[in-house]
């Protein structure tokens, strides 16, 4: 248990004996002890030690674009390969918001880093720790997966001043970030492709999100009184007329 206690102190920074203790309390997993002291940092009684700026700096540059050194974009894809994120899992979408990225498909040096930094990241294991117990974790609670969702039409707009998405754009992320989500997201696309390709504003990207956790899965819980989007009201027709 050493070893693996020597090996958590460096992932979270808590003395031999937080770590120790940390290891029985999850079966010396060494992955849940991490996962478990981030989710429950307040009761260690210590303070969220900061990364290493230049291992940052370091790790960034090994993605960054060839012509733009501060800029990681066109070797994203390798980058989540390395952390072992899928590039066409919700993973993808998601750290772009933790790291608080302005510009979707770009990543900067100065997002990197200092929002790492902040995070305690100082290697690329403590990386992968991170995306595992901060990132990944946070999108199954449901405040933290609608934090999410909703930052998502900001980052997919083309231009701040714009007040819609594409909608070739809106039905290629909803698979990807709604999975597991919306029991009639099949559907949804479904239903989407027949229409004239309908503008997709704020309202109706978020209230998605929150129809997603709202709706039964037999849709007995659907009103049509209920002040959802016209696009929303209009998917339920069809889903009712589905059924007949």
């Amino acid at each position: 248990r050493r070893n693996l206690a020597k090996q958590l102190q460096s992932l979270t920074g808590v003395s031999r004996k937080a770590a120790e203790d940390l290891l029985a309390r999850n079966g010396d997993d060494v992955q849940r002890a991490v996962n478990y002291f981030f989710n429950n940092q307040s009761s260690f009684g210590t303070k969220k030690k900061k990364g290493d700026v230049n291992e940052l700096k370091k790790i960034f540059q090994k993605y960054v674009d060839d012509d733009d050194p501060k800029v990681m974009q066109e070797k994203y894809g390798e980058f989540l390969e390395d952390i072992g994120v899928p590039e066409d899992e919700v993973g993808s979408f998601a750290i772009p918001w933790k790291l608080k990225a302005q510009e979707m498909g770009k990543i900067e040096e100065k997002e990197f880093v200092t929002t790492l930094c902040e995070e305690g990241v100082d290697s690329m294991a403590t990386l992968k720790s991170w995306v595992k117990s901060s990132v990944m974790q946070e999108l199954d609670r449901e405040d933290g997966f609608k934090e999410f969702y909703f930052w998502m039409f900001e980052y997919l707009k083309e231009e701040s001043k714009r007040k819609t998405i594409d909608f070739d754009i809106a039905i290629e992320v909803w698979p990807v970030v709604l999975k597991g989500k919306f029991a009639f997201l099949d559907k949804w696309i479904e239903f989407l492709k027949q229409e004239t390709k309908p503008k997709i504003n704020k309202d109706v990207w978020d209230q998605l999100g929150e129809f997603a956790f709202y709706i039964k899965d037999d849709f007995s819980n659907w009103d049509p009184a209920g002040a959802w989007p016209v696009l929303i009201d209009s998917f339920a027709e069809w889903m009712e007329k589905q059924k007949k």
